[in-house]
């Protein structure tokens, strides 16, 4: 397939949620609020909620004035009227008429505002990863069974035609027998330096039931660099790997890991999280690895180093973001589909991210006016099992052992010690919602 059938296939398969008449009356708009409006709450989810003319946007919330000030300027740049601001997600979530509230905040704060927003009854659009421990999962899991709401994860990368194209290929048997997986990110993560709070960051109210570590940044940067910081985040694995695990598990049918191990990590200076990580999951015998190299490393192909290898008895396929390669195993000419060498930055790239997100916000929008989960991709169960597969990951790194997971109680059968890092403490003042 070619590149221009390619996105005329994408285009067409979104049809359905474009088809709708492009300007809704203001009255018939789905009342938004977005906690968090960072970049990644401002430059995408703010802009395709407002492009997808399904929402309007009531409320914002965040503890950097900065950033608010930026989420009002994007949002009268786009022909909206100011949303009220809060500093507090709780009285965001009191706001009248409120019926749906994006979560875009660091991961540490991911699962107390989930669990209340599902206490309002409001439907969710939550980032990735959905919690920062296990238990945490497990808490947001009965929280939305009870509410019985609209939960959207995003996992944009599920939204492109490429999922269905090299699944319908491997299943199909074109691939042979699949032997292995891996999955990589290689690119630099360098070290935010230590800083002063600015004045326009609440940092305590930042941190809530995280430590109270200390502020480090970027320069230029008007936020802390969180993704750093293992009180945080648990790094790249977790941040961005998440994206193509849960690509794997769709495509293969996958649910849990049964076992998760470290190959390999090496630390560079001062950094929490490993610059090279080899962690080697387990499911139901197919062997899934994770690769991530930060520095001194450059795929022989360069634009493999951000994607998906799936290795067969028959050949070999490669996906990126916006298309997939096949290496025949008989070493005839490489096929390929879509735009798979396309870089971030790129027409066809951006072609892409549009695509994903207008389709994803489109489907958001009717799951919500039709009271039902069934036009999500991205379920909560997907969220929970690539989060905890993730999650494990990090606990078999800083542990040192193989964990063999049961996955019918959710218990480590040989490792007390990663066990006990199931739940983490909250800081005074914050109550972990599982022992709630």
């Amino acid at each position: 397939m070619q590149r221009r059938t390619f996105l005329k296939t994408s285009t067409l398969a979104t049809a359905g949620f474009l088809s709708r008449p492009y300007k809704l009356y203001q009255a018939d708009k789905i009342k938004i609020g977005i906690v968090g409006t960072g970049w990644w709450g401002r430059d995408f989810l703010t802009h395709y909620a407002l492009q997808s003319n399904e929402f309007e946007i009531i409320g914002i919330c965040d503890v950097n004035q900065k950033a608010i000030d930026l989420e009002v300027e994007k949002i009268n740049s786009m022909g909206e009227k100011k949303p009220q601001v809060f500093a507090e997600y709780s009285k965001l979530l009191d706001m009248d008429g409120l019926q749906a509230v994006i979560i875009s905040t660091p991961t540490h704060w991911h699962a107390l505002q989930f669990i209340a927003a599902c206490g309002k009854g409001v439907d969710i659009w939550q980032e990735k990863p959905i919690s920062y421990d296990i238990r945490e999962a497990q808490a947001m899991e009965a929280a939305h069974k009870k509410a019985g709401n609209v939960v959207n994860i995003d996992f944009p990368r599920i939204w492109t035609p490429l999922n269905a194209e090299i699944k319908d290929f491997i299943h199909s048997g074109q691939l042979g027998e699949i032997r292995q997986i891996q999955f990589n990110v290689h690119s630099p993560n360098g070290t935010a330096p230590f800083a002063e709070v600015p004045a326009a960051i609440d940092y305590n109210a930042f941190c809530g039931p995280a430590p109270s570590l200390p502020y480090s940044s970027f320069p230029n940067s008007i936020g802390p660099a969180w993704r750093g910081q293992h009180g945080f985040s648990r790094g790249v694995l977790a941040d961005w790997g998440i994206h193509y695990l849960q690509n794997i598990r769709e495509i293969m049918n996958l649910d849990l890991p049964d076992t998760i191990s470290t190959i390999s990590a090496t630390t560079k200076a001062k950094n929490e999280h490993p610059n090279h990580q080899e962690i080697l999951f387990h499911f139901q015998g197919l062997p899934v690895q994770w690769s991530h190299k930060g520095w001194g490393y450059v795929a022989p192909l360069p634009h493999t180093n951000l994607g998906v290898f799936y290795h067969g008895s028959k050949g070999t396929i490669f996906s990126g973001d916006v298309g997939w390669e096949v290496y025949p195993a008989d070493r005839t000419a490489i096929k390929e589909y879509g735009a798979p060498k396309a870089h971030y930055g790129s027409p066809e790239y951006q072609e892409g991210v549009d695509l994903v997100f207008n389709a994803q916000f489109k489907a958001f929008a009717q799951a919500i006016r039709q009271k039902t989960n069934e036009p999500i991709r991205g379920s909560f169960s997907d969220g929970f099992m690539s989060t905890a597969a993730v999650n494990l990951a990090d606990i078999a790194m800083r542990t040192r052992l193989t964990i063999d997971l049961d996955q019918n109680t959710l218990e480590i059968k040989n490792n007390p010690e990663a066990q006990s890092q199931f739940i983490r403490k909250y800081r005074e003042g914050y109550n972990h919602p599982y022992l709630t």
